[in-house]
This record gives C-alpha cells, sequence and structure tokens, in this order.
C-alpha cells in the first residue's frame, strides 16, 4: 500500500512520536536479539516471527470478520473490543504458560495462546462456537511430536481455557453494552441523524465503558470544537467544502481505501499491521503477544476517548452544515468531533512506531493520511483531525507508560 507523502506533516507526527510515545516506553521490541535475549525463559525451541499462535489466531480472528456478510457483520466498535480481549488474553495465556513453567510440569505458551483464543472469541461471537473449535482442534492435531510435547500441550490448553474465562469475566461488565436514556440535542450546529425516519445514534455511552489503560473515558476529552457560525468554524468547513468540489483521483482513492468498511474492518487493518511487523522482526510468542495487546487495548481506549469527546459535544458533520458537500463513502451514524478513524488509526501506529523504531516514518504517514482521508471524503473538519490525533499520541504514551502489567485487572 502506498502512503502519499505529506513532509510537514508526517515530521510534526513523527517528532510527536519521539517526545510523547518513545520517552514513554520502557520496552522497545524492534530490535531481533534483545526481543529473542527477553524470550529466554520460553525456551530456545519457542515459535517466532509469523508461527506464532497469537498470530494465527489473529488471522483466524480477521478471517472470521471478513467472512461475514455485510448485512450482519459485526460493529465496528465491536470488533475493535473483541480484538482487545483477544490479545489480552493471549498475553496473559503466554505469562501464565511461562510462570507454570518454573512450578510444575511443562505448559505449551502455543496451547495456552490457542484455548485462551478460542474461549475468548467463542464468548464473544457465540453463535460460531463451533467455528473456534474447530480451529484449536486443528491446532491440537498440529502437535504432534514426543508424548512429553503433547503433554506439555494440553497443560498450555488448560491454562489457556483459565485465562479465557477470566478474560471473558471481565468483558461482561465493562459497560459496553450500557443502556442509552438520553435524547439527541437540536438547535444549530448539532448532529442529527441522515436516516429517515432518525436512527438512535451509534453507542452514544461508550465513553463510559470501563478503559484497559486510562481512568476514565474523560481522560484526555479535548477542549471544544470551534462554536458553530464563528470564523474558524466557517474556514474549516469552507476548506472541506473545496475539498469535495474539487477533489481529485488520488484523494477520492484515499477516502476510499480508508473507509475500510469491509474486509476485517479497522482493526483487522491495524491487526494485519502489527502481523507484518512481528514477523519481519521475528519476535517469540511473548514479544509477539504484547505487541498485539498494546496495539490493540490502547486502541479501544482511544475509540473510548473519542466517543466521550464525540457525545460531549455532539458536533455536525460537515455536509449536515452544508448539504452541497458529497460524501463517497458512508456517512456515520455519530457525531464529528472528533474523528473516531483518526484516533483509533493514530493510536495503533503510535504505538507500532514505538515498538518499532525503524518503522516510525512510515507509521506517522499512515497515521496523518487515515486522518486526512476524513477532509478528502467529506465527514470531518481538520479540527476533528486535530483533536483525535491528539487524543492518539496521548493514549499511545500511557499505554507504553504503563505496559500490560499495569492494565486492568
Amino acid at each position: 500500500m502506498s502512503v502519499t507523502s505529506r513532509s510537514s506533516r508526517a515530521a510534526a507526527v513523527c517528532a510527536a512520536i519521539a517526545v510523547v510515545v518513545l520517552n514513554g516506553c520502557t520496552e522497545r521490541v524492534s530490535d531481533p536479539d534483545s526481543a529473542r535475549a527477553a524470550e529466554s525463559a520460553l525456551g530456545a525451541a519457542a515459535p517466532r516471527g509469523d508461527a506464532t499462535a497469537s498470530l494465527r489466531w489473529s488471522a483466524i480472528a480477521r478471517d472470521f470478520v471478513a467472512a461475514q456478510p455485510t448485512a450482519t457483520k459485526p460493529n465496528p466498535v465491536a470488533v475493535l473490543r473483541a480484538f482487545a480481549y483477544l490479545s489480552l488474553a493471549q498475553y496473559r495465556a503466554v505469562a501464565a504458560a511461562d510462570d507454570a513453567r518454573g512450578r510444575s510440569a511443562p505448559a505449551s505458551p502455543q496451547g495456552a495462546v490457542g484455548a485462551a483464543s478460542a474461549t475468548v472469541l467463542s464468548a464473544l461471537f457465540p453463535g460460531d462456537t463451533a467455528t473456534f473449535a474447530a480451529q484449536l482442534r486443528q491446532q491440537e492435531s498440529e502437535a504432534t511430536g514426543t508424548p512429553a510435547a503433547q503433554s506439555a500441550f494440553a497443560a498450555g490448553e488448560a491454562l489457556g481455557r483459565t485465562v479465557g474465562a477470566a478474560i471473558v469475566a471481565l468483558a461482561r461488565v465493562d459497560g459496553f453494552d450500557l443502556a442509552w436514556t438520553g435524547a439527541v440535542p437540536n438547535g444549530p450546529g448539532y448532529w442529527s441523524s441522515d436516516f429517515d425516519p432518525p436512527r438512535p445514534p451509534q453507542l452514544p455511552m461508550l465513553g463510559r465503558m470501563r478503559p484497559f489503560f486510562m481512568t476514565s473515558g474523560d481522560q484526555f476529552r479535548p477542549g471544544p470544537p470551534p462554536a458553530f457560525g464563528t470564523p474558524r468554524y466557517v474556514a474549516a468547513l469552507e476548506e472541506v467544502r473545496r475539498f469535495s468540489d474539487h477533489r481529485t483521483d488520488e484523494q477520492l482513492r484515499i477516502a476510499q481505501f480508508w473507509a475500510l468498511t469491509d474486509g476485517s474492518l479497522v482493526a483487522g487493518f491495524w491487526n494485519t499491521e502489527a502481523s507484518k511487523l512481528i514477523a519481519h522482526y521475528q519476535l517469540g510468542e511473548a514479544q509477539a503477544a504484547r505487541a498485539l495487546a498494546l496495539v490493540h487495548m490502547a486502541a479501544m481506549d482511544a475509540n473510548i476517548a473519542c466517543y466521550d469527546a464525540k457525545y460531549t459535544y455532539w458536533f455536525i458533520r460537515p455536509y449536515r452544515a452544508d448539504p452541497a458537500i458529497t460524501t463517497p463513502i458512508g456517512r456515520p451514524n455519530h457525531p464529528s468531533y472528533p474523528s473516531n478513524h483518526g484516533c483509533v488509526s493514530g493510536t495503533s501506529a503510535y504505538v507500532l512506531a514505538a515498538l518499532f523504531p525503524a518503522d516510525a516514518a512510515r507509521l506517522a504517514a499512515m497515521a496523518d493520511e487515515a486522518a486526512e482521508s476524513r477532509l478528502y471524503a467529506g465527514i470531518h473538519y481538520r479540527f476533528d483531525k486535530d483533536a483525535s490525533l491528539g487524543i492518539a499520541r496521548a493514549v499511545a504514551a500511557l499505554a507504553m507508560a504503563r505496559g500490560l502489567t499495569a492494565s486492568i485487572r
């Protein structure tokens, strides 16, 4: 995939990563030698790169989401939440297997990851339990070798099921499905539904979901957008109108590419990017699981922070303020400020940049393009983009500073 070059913007984002994210990173996994050293407790025979169970089950989850018909495909936010809990379960399963190594008979980290993954995915998508059970049986059938190896895999599975059940219990009480009893505000400058008849807004209570790293959904709430009708607002609206009136083929391509409304959605896109880097740098099971967990859990926190702001300000979309603005992608059923894509894609890119500094410039450009694409599409203002990338930098820095040992219990 090519990323449009915007040297000044990319440089600014790279600088923000260096100052805000990388300074808070106490554990980097971009160096294959240091990653292997950190893995020594798991044994020299631990699978690496694209052979790790964490990547295997990430691919299973992506394929599952991609295979769902458009009409019944899970909500993108629900998919992001699923990847967050899946990767957290994988990380804790590897840690449990490593801990058991010193206390009892060896337990396979790969067996632990497989069982934890199947347990979490089955709970989050209960209609497809048989699919995930079949994938685990396939993994079991490949665990051939000595009786000791088979025994270790079985012991790992037992640990993984226990870890998976604990993660499922966390998910059940995270507040993702809190009922909304409010009302959409009326008046100039407020968001309104594009549907006729109007539909309830998407997930207005998501900002109150229990985060993974943040203390609350409003921890990084940005200040309000420019007041509707003020010169600053009018200038921002006029910029979106200019994009709409003079959209180039390249801008259209970027807008449509980053829509990510099919396949495995936004979460699957960034899971794929993380998986490529993990395979390229040949990370072992523990470091692969850690990288995936940091990316997806931080992205979910950014999603929570974004929705907290959206439903604090209820700001109007550009195309509602100026009906002449065209939108070559679907119109989201939630308020404008800030950009959710900027929050989620920005955070994912910044965490990966902290983990893989050699790739930071490319990842920064991807974050910028993902957020900019929403202006090309006519669905966001520049101040939406700026606020979203601010949230992304703050959440990424927090995740890297806290680490997984300080995440939710």
